[in-house]
């Protein structure tokens, strides 16, 4: 199984098991794996886990997603086993499957790893298990053997940029200048059509 260990003070230990290929990480409720910190954005970015392929995608997260200290600027990035994502100042590590980190599975690509999930998800016995995972500080891990302390990267050596507040986003209404040209088309269209009943009708 693709997991994510999480490495940092605030979270360290926790695990996020990937059981769907895509996940929505973020500080929102909406997100798949919700992180309550005050450095990761409602909607932060996306995890795309085929089997021994993971890929990170960034949402215009306001702090970053970084991939091996490097900054991904609404792109995305392939994350190789044992490299660390950082969401924010959150960061954790990715763990495969020793079967996925063999030099066999290295040609594969996405599409074939999604096909052999499909394949195996359908012949697995369904468990209870629930893609949604919500970290919050100081709340414990929910299974024991999700507890692997695992310590920060020696030569971690990044600028730490502080959290951003961001405005909470209501639902999305049309901007001054776009509500002035409605009205401004509208009241062309009405003269054009009460010139032409005038004209018409003389």
């Amino acid at each position: 199984m693709t997991k994510l260990i999480f490495i940092d003070e605030k979270f360290g230990g926790r695990v996020y098991e990937f059981v769907v290929p895509e996940t929505t990480v973020g500080r929102g409720d909406h997100n798949m794996l919700t992180i309550r910190d005050a450095s990761v954005s409602l909607t932060h970015c996306e995890i795309l886990a085929y089997g021994p392929e993971v890929i990170v995608r960034d949402l215009g997260s306001s702090n970053g997603t970084f991939v091996n200290g490097e900054r991904l600027h609404n792109q995305q990035r392939q994350l190789k086993a044992g490299q660390v994502v950082k969401f924010g100042l959150v960061e954790a590590r990715l763990e495969l499957e020793k079967a996925y980190s063999s030099d066999t599975a290295s040609g594969m690509t996405a599409i074939h790893s999604s096909a052999r999930y499909l394949r195996e998800q359908q012949n697995k016995p369904k468990k209870l298990r629930t893609p949604f995972m919500t970290l919050e500080s100081g709340s414990e891990s929910a299974l024991a053997d999700h507890t692997v302390v695992l310590s920060r990267p020696p030569d971690a050596k990044e600028t730490i940029v502080p959290p951003v507040p961001e405005k909470v986003r209501g639902p999305e209404k049309p901007s001054n200048r776009m509500a002035i040209a409605l009205l401004a088309a509208a009241l062309a269209l009405g003269l054009v059509v009460l010139l032409w009943l005038l004209w018409g009708t003389g």
